[in-house]
This record gives C-alpha cells, structure tokens and sequence, in this order.
C-alpha cells in the first residue's frame, strides 16, 4: 500500500479547514469562511497531492470519507476548481512515476 495518507475537511460555524496527516505530519489550510465543507474535503485531498509531489516515496494510498468528492472525481466533474486540481495532479503524479492507489481514496461507505 505504500504511504497512507488520511484527508479531512472540516466546518465549524463559520471557520473552514482542510488537512491530510501522513504518519505523524500534518497539513492542514485554511479556506474562506463561506466555503461548503465540498470545498473542504476536496482541498484535504488536493493537500495529499501536494505531498505525493514532492515525496522521495513511489506508492500511496490516500482515504477520504467524502463520498462527494469520490463522485464528483469518478465523473471528472470539473465544476469544482479543487476537483480539476485534484485530477491534475494526480495526472502529474502518475508521470513522475508515483502510483496512487486506484480507487485513489477510500470511504466510510465502503
């Protein structure tokens, strides 16, 4: 399975985060206030990209609970900026030789 990296996007009244942990690191950003929690889980996952790019590692494998996004990136919804990120990277990933796990993200409901 390689690294596993663990996503989150999280809303709590009017304060918006995402993060992505890997092993005991976090990263983590700040979106608008106005932000739907979509937005949220998305940018958590797009954090776990930015990680796999730089990442001296080959194979990862990236869980999500957000069945949401799951959909909206099986459809390659570009609707959403943070989706289109998403695929972008991990189309760049997967050139520099790095695997991501297909489904590239696991949830709850599974």
């Amino acid at each position: 399975t390689g690294i596993e990296i663990y996503t989150d996007g999280s809303k709590d009244k009017n304060k918006v985060a995402a993060a992505a942990v890997i092993n005991k690191d976090v990263f983590f950003a700040r979106l608008r206030d106005e932000a739907i929690i979509f937005s949220a889980e998305a940018k958590a996952i797009e954090l776990a990209f930015e990680y796999i790019k730089m990442s001296k590692f080959i194979y990862f494998t990236i869980f999500s609970d957000s069945l949401s996004c799951k959909q909206s990136l099986h459809s390659m919804n570009i609707e959403y900026p943070y989706i289109l990120d998403i695929l972008y990277n991990y189309y760049y990933v997967s050139n520099q030789g790095k695997i991501v796990n297909k489904p590239y993200w696991y949830t709850r409901e599974q």
